[in-house]
């Protein structure tokens, strides 16, 4: 068991470190490592089990007490987000309708699984994350292929029954077969399996990142002044949507400052592994490309985004009522 833990607490530190050079082996030896594409779908659904461990049908709930926040953050992610890329990228790539494909299909993903370890770093609204990636990754299979049908039907041919199919395979099902783990055992699945399982679910996003890595190989060796622009935009975009998670949070909804850094952090991640996955299975690879390089800098973005926000007025003021409250703890 603290062998484990203590595994969980290296790849959890040098995550950055190891992503990138999971990107690098993918590209770099996409030849033999392509052998991971086929099991990715299932490597995704282990991933995906594991990090929903301890979410139970209650937080679910908590969505219909309390929905004001969580249905701000889903238009943001699947209204406002979504138009906004398909606008700015019909403007800057009119005749590369393969690229623009690929980046909306980045900003119609749900919200990263992931949000749930930083959300739990930064001491975040851990039941309005729960509640916001339980509901959105449900309803994922419905959301993705029909935010693409209604944005891109004129544009591309989609398989949108096997999407949906993928969809429910590595998201759906491994999410609801952990909420009912969750039930039967009384909660404790949380607190007896994920130690034990935590280090492998990252081991699992590892060959995943590797996996997609191989998919954009060609790109990497023939790179191009398009496929600059391309990161350009995906980057600004990714930059804007954590800009935005926190003007609607604090500005305009005044949340607390937990919440506020939970809904932030919520808007600026996406589920991109799925989207590798679902671009790699059903589309072209101009469409691979910006879904695939996202990785390369959403841990980094994720850690400084959580660095910033803990040093604003909300932020000190939330670590100084944290100090005050445990200074004199009897622990």
């Amino acid at each position: 068991m603290k062998k484990l833990q203590r595994m969980d607490r290296f790849l959890s530190n040098k995550i950055v470190w190891l992503t990138i050079a999971c990107l690098l082996l993918g590209v770099f030896f996409s030849g033999p490592l392509s052998i991971l594409v086929p099991v990715t779908p299932a490597l995704f659904a282990i991933m995906t089990f594991i990090n929903t461990l301890g979410c139970s049908f209650r937080q679910i709930g908590h969505v219909v007490t309390h929905p004001v926040p969580v249905l701000v953050l889903l238009a943001m992610l699947h209204v406002v987000l979504p138009i906004l890329c398909l606008g700015l990228c019909t403007l800057l790539f009119a005749d590369k309708p393969l690229f623009i494909t690929g980046l909306v299909l980045n900003f119609v993903l749900p919200t990263g699984v992931a949000s749930l370890m930083w959300v739990t770093i930064g001491r975040g609204n851990l039941p309005m994350c729960l509640s916001a990636v339980l509901l959105d990754t449900l309803l994922s299979p419905l959301i993705v292929p029909l935010s693409m049908k209604l944005l891109l039907g004129s544009i591309v041919e989609m398989n949108v029954m096997g999407m949906m199919k993928d969809l429910l395979f590595m998201v759906a099902f491994p999410a609801f077969l952990s909420l009912l783990c969750h039930r039967i055992r009384d909660g404790r699945s949380a607190a007896e399996w994920k130690p034990r399982l935590s280090p492998f679910a990252k081991l699992a996003m590892f060959l995943i990142i590797i996996s997609n890595a191989t998919g954009v190989a060609p790109f990497f060796k023939k790179f191009t002044l398009a496929l600059l622009l391309v990161v350009l935009v995906l980057v600004g975009l990714c930059i804007f949507a954590y800009l935005l998670g926190w003007f609607v949070s604090h500005r305009l909804m005044h949340l607390d400052f937990p919440s506020c850094q939970t809904m932030t952090i919520n808007t600026g991640l996406r589920n991109i592994s799925a989207g590798a996955v679902l671009a790699a299975q059903y589309f072209p690879a101009d469409v691979l490309f910006p879904v695939a390089f996202s990785p390369i800098f959403t841990q980094i973005m994720l850690a400084l985004a959580v660095k910033l926000l803990r040093r604003t007025k909300a932020g000190q003021a939330d670590q100084s009522a944290y100090d005050a409250e445990h200074i004199d703890s009897p622990d």
